[in-house]
């Protein structure tokens, strides 16, 4: 969900889950090197890291 970049509200969107709860996991996912998030005014922008990327790539299946 979050390979091309996203705010917090459009993870939440697209995950189904309030923002709060997309916060926290972004939190989770920055913590464990697999995205960065960085603020632009009022939002936070999450985009994947070169680990998370590699990750989904490795995991994506045949």
């Amino acid at each position: 969900m979050i390979e091309g970049g996203c705010t917090t509200g459009e993870l939440a969107r697209r995950t189904g889950v309030t923002p709060p709860t997309a916060s926290q996991h972004a939190t989770t996912l920055r913590e464990a090197g697999l995205t960065t998030s960085t603020r632009l005014r009022n939002t936070i922008l999450h985009t994947l890291t070169p680990l998370g990327t590699a990750l989904l790539r490795t995991n994506s299946g045949p």
